[in-house]
C-alpha cells in the first residue's frame, strides 16, 4: 500500500470474498484482538452487508453491519494504518449510514472505551452514548469496557 493515500475513496463497493485476504492484513494491523477469517466468512451476504473502500484498486477500510427488523448494528469498522486521519473512515461511515437508513430506525456500536478516535467520530456523525458493557474487550492488561452507541435514523 502506498505511504501517502490520497483523501479521495476510488470506490465503495460491497465486498467480495476476495477481498478476504486484504481485509485480515488491515485487521491484523489496526485491532488488537483481530477477527479471524472464520468471523469474517458470515459477512459475505445474509443479514450482513459488508462495503470496502478502495484507493487505486487497494482495500484501504472496511465495515460489517448486521441489520435485523428494523435494527443495524457496526460489528467491524477499520481503516488501514496508514491510510488513517485522512477521512476515508468518515466517508465510509457516511456510505453505511445512508445505506441502512431505508431499512432500519436505528444505527448501533459498540467500541473501546479507550478508541477515542472512534468514539469523536461516531459522535461527529451524531451517535449518542446509550451505556457500557462492562469488561467487553480483551486488553492489554486484563479487559476493557465497550461504550454503546446509537443513532437514531428517523
Amino acid at each position: 500500500m502506498a505511504t501517502n493515500m490520497p483523501v479521495n475513496i476510488a470506490v465503495i463497493r460491497p465486498v467480495l470474498e476476495s477481498d478476504l485476504a486484504q481485509m485480515l492484513e488491515i485487521e491484523k494491523s489496526v485491532n488488537y484482538s483481530p477477527w479471524s477469517g472464520k468471523n469474517f466468512s458470515p459477512c459475505f451476504g445474509g443479514r450482513y452487508k459488508t462495503w470496502v473502500a478502495l484507493v487505486d484498486e487497494v482495500i484501504c477500510a472496511y465495515i460489517v453491519v448486521s441489520s435485523a427488523a428494523d435494527e443495524s448494528e457496526i460489528l467491524n469498522i477499520a481503516v488501514a494504518a496508514n491510510a488513517q486521519t485522512k477521512g476515508l473512515g468518515s466517508k465510509l461511515l457516511a456510505y453505511a449510514i445512508e445505506q441502512v437508513k431505508v431499512c432500519s430506525d436505528n444505527f448501533f456500536l459498540e467500541v473501546r472505551e479507550s478508541n477515542t478516535a472512534a468514539i469523536a467520530l461516531y459522535e461527529k456523525f451524531g451517535f449518542c452514548e446509550l451505556g457500557r458493557r462492562n469488561n467487553y474487550y480483551p486488553a492489554k492488561r486484563g479487559r476493557e469496557d465497550a461504550l454503546i452507541y446509537a443513532l437514531p435514523l428517523l
